[in-house]
């Protein structure tokens, strides 16, 4: 994590982390809901945060997780992103308008510490799912991936949805925050996830 970044992180953890632990939803809510040393300031920021990330713009009784699926799509355009440019273009506006980071020196200390803790459950609830039996596999789902190969290919994507797509858009300085979410909570996850990154970051650059 930057330095910068860093330094806001601290009181939120203590005030609740365990909210952010939480990668249920509805759990999410319920523990939220239970909580009574917020002030109202942070409270209507998580509660403006739970609403934009869960509920579907078009269908609103729908639930849906919306940062969950730019990690899992932003990647793909990652990878593609020599025939993609136009799609990186589209994509980067929309991103930073979701993920409040249009002018991220606007943020206040407050929402710069909620919005790192969230995007680190996001990060955190893709990884979960990155154990299943279909995770990484090939040839149509007939070769199943080993557990060494799901967590090299869980380094990759986490890596490509924030600091590579970062890095194809022109856009690491306002994704910085994002991007340093992500790869702490990968780190955490995985330690030896380190050297995978620096193998992406040495690959990007050739």
């Amino acid at each position: 994590m930057s330095a910068e970044n860093g330094a806001a992180m601290r009181s939120t953890e203590k005030t609740f982390g365990r909210y952010f632990e939480i990668l249920s939803p509805r759990d999410r809510r319920l523990y939220f809901e239970e909580l009574s040393d917020l002030d109202s300031e942070t409270e209507e920021f998580c509660r403006k945060l739970y609403r934009e990330r869960y509920q579907d713009k078009k269908d609103p009784d729908r639930r849906v997780d919306n940062w969950l699926w730019k990690a899992v799509y932003l990647p793909g355009i990652f990878r593609k992103r020599k025939l993609l440019k136009r799609a990186i273009s589209n994509e980067v506006k929309g991103t930073l308008e979701d993920l409040h980071l249009e002018n991220p020196g606007e943020l206040s200390e407050m929402e710069k510490e909620i919005l790192y803790q969230e995007y680190r459950n996001t990060a955190r609830r893709y990884l979960s799912t990155c154990n299943g039996v279909n995770y990484g596999s090939k040839l149509l789902g007939l070769k199943k991936a080993s557990d060494a190969e799901k967590r090299e290919k869980a380094c990759e994507d986490i890596w490509m949805a924030s600091r590579g797509f970062a890095l194809a858009a022109g856009e690491e300085e306002r994704m910085s925050l994002w991007c340093d979410a992500f790869l702490d909570e990968l780190i955490s996850y995985y330690p030896a996830g380190r050297r995978i990154i620096e193998e992406l970051e040495n690959r990007y650059k050739k």
